[in-house]
């Protein structure tokens, strides 16, 4: 169902019926909390989603299984969610704050850390198709570990998050379980 804008740029479906005003910025985070939820639910993991990200972190990822050295692990992310052209042939770059950037790097946490980036189409109404066999969540996302990277002297840095790191769940729980062995994911 494509939608339309009447002359005041208030977006209406093709029905007639208006979309809300929620900010872009906020349909972006929600959207990319579902997305990690679908995600984390189709691996049998549980989610916390973490009301203050002051340690720059969005969500825990737990996983309860029996990997060689723990029973359990857990990963946290920092999530984003753009649909900026930020996707090249070697991966997604994403330009981080240096103070995102030295709290993903950080090894001194006990929690391993994982940089999330979703890539959504340009139209929202494009986002999500559902149909009676099933739903589509548009497009995909990349992740990648920033722990032990170099410090910068910079405001900023931009990552790469390589096109094989696919945040799907063979990957999540791929993650997971070199966390659960006592190494980096």
């Amino acid at each position: 169902m494509l939608s339309q804008q009447d002359q005041w740029g208030e977006l209406w479906t093709s029905a007639g019926a208006p979309y809300g005003s929620l900010h872009a910025s906020k349909c972006k985070e929600q959207f990319s909390l579902a997305f990690t939820h679908a995600i984390t639910a189709a691996s049998r993991c549980k989610i916390s989603d973490l009301r203050v990200d002051d340690e720059r972190v969005d969500y825990t990822i737990r996983q309860v299984a029996n990997h060689r050295r723990f029973s359990s692990s857990t990963v946290d992310v920092q999530m984003k969610c753009t649909e900026q052209d930020v996707l090249r042939d070697d991966g997604v770059h994403w330009s981080l704050d240096r103070s995102h950037y030295d709290a993903l790097r950080d090894l001194r946490t006990y929690n391993r850390k994982i940089l999330v980036v979703l890539l959504v189409p340009h139209r929202l109404d494009r986002w999500l198709e559902t149909q009676e066999e099933g739903m589509l969540l548009r497009k995909t996302a990349y992740w990648v570990c920033l722990e032990g990277h170099e410090p910068i002297e910079t405001a900023s840095k931009t990552v790469v998050l390589p096109r094989v790191n696919v945040f799907n769940v063979e990957q999540l729980l791929g993650i997971l379980q070199r966390v659960g062995d006592g190494g980096q994911p």
